[in-house]
């Protein structure tokens, strides 16, 4: 008996060690000593009764006799072949001097690798030369808000130490982090 039938059940069997006890013909000794699982066995021996009785039912309904006896002939008919090897159809070939006149025969797979290859040079060769032949536009010079050219220093600058005209106000309002920190002691 397993220690789970044991602690959970006090002792008694589950419904699947039961099941396992009436398909598999294996009577635990426990069934014999306990009134209780020896009645469930015997109800769960009724029930897979009556289970096996409803399937054999609705396959007899559902499997006629004509239907049985078409599939019976059909897989006769299988293994009466088996025997026989199978029937090859030859097609017609090209002779010899058609393939000698028009020379070598190129496999249909290579055409088909020959046209992929000519595909990707064709597309990496269009996309170099129109790389290749598009003129150097110069880096347009930034201006401020105000439409004045900006001086390139500025953006090389580190961010602590560049200012921008239309954010003073907010810089004056708002701490850098370095002077927050400061006046917090830290």
């Amino acid at each position: 008996m397993r220690l789970i039938d044991f602690v959970v059940r006090q002792g008694h069997l589950s419904e699947q060690a039961l099941i396992e006890a009436v398909a598999g013909g294996e009577r635990p000794a426990h069934i014999d000593r306990c009134d209780i699982c020896a009645e469930r066995a015997v109800a769960i021996g009724r029930w897979m009764d009556e289970v096996q009785r409803e399937g054999a039912e609705a396959a007899d309904a559902v499997f006629t006799p004509e239907r049985l006896a078409a599939q019976q002939s059909q897989i006769l008919r299988r293994l009466e072949q088996i025997d026989n090897p199978g029937r090859v159809i030859a097609f017609p070939a090209a002779s010899r001097s058609e393939r000698a006149a028009g020379g070598r025969r190129v496999s249909a797979s290579w055409v088909g690798v020959a046209a992929a290859a000519g595909l990707v040079i064709g597309i990496v060769g269009g996309q170099m030369s129109a790389r290749l032949n598009q003129p150097v536009v110069p880096v347009p010079q930034t201006a401020d808000a105000q439409g004045a050219p900006v001086d390139s220093q500025f953006l090389d600058q580190s961010y602590d130490q560049s200012t921008i005209s239309a954010f003073e106000a907010v810089d004056e309002m708002t701490p850098r982090l370095i002077q927050a920190s400061n006046r917090n002691g830290g």
